[in-house]
């Protein structure tokens, strides 16, 4: 059995509310929640899966409940082993596309997982990143900067450069 956290308090209910609309409503608010305290927390359609810090696009999940979070697009995977990502950083996406925040629960042999955008944004200042978690931020570094500074148009008449 899981411990509860102290600071954990469910919400009034509403006169008149049923237990399913009541536990739903919990489970919204649970939700939106994980997705803030996890840095994963994402804007939902219409609005385009981008980085609020660096701009640049990451792959959007819902959540059960209705929240949407952000995740890190990683070349050439997608999932990456669970052990290689610190506690309260691993997502899973289930079949039905969905994404669940795994806590801090301890990954079965061979769990894959996603990471949030923002445990690799280069917009993000973190304390002691994994050392690829480092490289992955570097790399982002390198992409928001094309991003945003991208080369100068070549002029039609120059042609290609002279390379030897």
């Amino acid at each position: 059995m899981g411990e509860f956290d102290e600071e954990l308090s469910l919400p009034e209910r509403q006169p008149g509310e049923s237990d399913d609309a009541y536990w739903r409503r919990v489970g919204e608010l649970t939700d939106r929640a994980e997705a803030l305290d996890a840095g994963a927390d994402a804007d939902g359609p219409p609005a385009r899966p981008v980085c609020r810090e660096c701009g640049l696009e990451a792959d959007r999940f819902e959540t059960w409940f209705g929240a949407w979070v952000l995740l890190e697009r990683l070349d050439p995977v997608a999932e990456v082993p669970a052990h290689m990502v610190p506690p309260f950083f691993r997502w899973v996406i289930d079949r039905a596309g969905m994404a669940c925040w795994t806590r801090d629960a301890e990954p079965s042999p061979g769990a894959m997982c996603r990471i949030p955008h923002r445990l690799v944004c280069p917009g993000i200042e973190l304390p002691n990143p994994w050392s690829w978690l480092a490289s992955v931020r570097s790399e982002n570094a390198r992409a928001a900067e094309r991003l945003y500074n991208p080369p100068p148009p070549r002029e039609p008449d120059e042609g290609l450069p002279d390379v030897g």
